[in-house]
């Protein structure tokens, strides 16, 4: 372990029983040099905590990148027979934790609500809408005070019914969802009603989510992986083109002798790469290119390949997408290029 982080989790043990380190899940994967929570980064700073008997409360792979959590004891929870706070769904509480995309996973969720009050007029609310650029805004007596939603519908329906609605006359229901709920439940809630706002476990109304954010999280998320299955279509039709069962059943991982290959499509992206980065195999398609520029690329988007795979809470970052759009425009440039037996 480096010394920076063997001074730091030592720094977080210290406090750990009395002033529990209390920071953002962003900077917590600093200390790591990790900007997203990518499966093989979350296993690093479990088991680095772990080897100093520490976790977080929330479980800082369950909650926002950007929400605070607090570095706490593991035996600390052990002995109480509690969570450390008021998460219900700590890592070290007795009781087996929900996994699941949450709520609060979205930014948006997490973001903060521009409001109006329930004497706050009509105007007041329309302006408010037109600063943010918003098409919705919560009506609270409280912060844990939910009474409605004005929206920019809701305000021409009651100006239908009477020319001079109160906020009152254009306030709607509103639907609340908890920041821990498993998100894709909520989904038809979210989709049916435009928007649902989100309560913290404190009751606090702190976000909001919309039919707008899911569109959103889905092209981030779905993105990547549209770009992937080129990329792996694209090597398979260049693998088969250019190689035998035969050859290709040479460069299968040697602890997974037993699986039978017959074509591309049975390889793992691991093995395309042992397979095009044999200087015997290179000259197969024909292309001239530098083999070490093209393998070090290959081998960057199986990285990415396995990280995605495992789906992290974070969108990648924009120079992976890069990375994929960049490849999978190189290897259509090379298509026209193949050699067809």
């Amino acid at each position: 372990m480096e010394a920076h982080l063997t001074e730091f989790l030592k720094e977080a043990k210290g406090k750990s029983s009395s002033a529990p380190l209390t920071l953002s899940v962003r900077e917590l994967l600093a200390r790591w040099s990790a900007k997203r929570r990518g499966y093989w980064i979350v296993e690093r700073v479990r088991a680095d905590l772990d080897s100093f008997e520490l976790t977080t409360d929330p479980d800082f792979n369950d909650v926002w990148i950007d929400a605070d959590i607090k570095i706490v004891p593991i035996q600390q929870d052990a002995e109480q027979n509690e969570p450390t706070t008021t998460q219900e769904t700590s890592t070290t509480s007795p009781i087996p934790r929900e996994i699941y995309l949450r709520v609060n996973s979205l930014a948006s969720a997490n973001s903060g609500l521009v409001s109006v009050v329930p004497q706050d007029t009509v105007q007041t609310a329309q302006a408010l809408m037109m600063r943010y650029d918003y098409s919705q805004l919560p009506v609270l007596s409280g912060e844990r005070d939910l009474r409605g939603a004005v929206s920019w519908e809701s305000i021409a329906q009651a100006r239908i019914r009477n020319s001079e609605c109160s906020l009152a006359d254009a306030m709607g229901t509103a639907e609340l969802v908890r920041g821990d709920d498993d998100l894709l439940a909520q989904i038809p809630r979210i989709v049916s009603s435009g928007f649902v706002f989100v309560q913290a476990l404190d009751k606090r109304v702190v976000g909001i989510v919309t039919t707008a954010d899911l569109s959103e999280a889905f092209a981030r998320t779905a993105n990547p992986f549209f770009m992937l299955g080129e990329i792996e279509r694209q090597l398979r039709d260049i693998i088969d083109r250019h190689f035998s069962p035969e050859e290709l059943a040479a460069v299968v991982d040697p602890g997974d002798e037993q699986r039978s290959v017959d074509n591309a499509d049975q390889l793992t992206f691991g093995e395309y790469v042992r397979l095009l980065e044999n200087p015997e195999n290179w000259g197969r398609p024909g292309w001239d290119l530098d083999r070490k520029i093209f393998i070090a690329a290959l081998d960057d988007i199986r990285q990415i390949r396995n990280d995605v795979m495992h789906f992290s809470p974070d969108p990648l970052e924009p120079a992976e997408i890069k990375k994929l759009k960049d490849f999978a425009q190189w290897l259509r440039k090379l298509r026209p290029r193949l050699k067809i037996s």
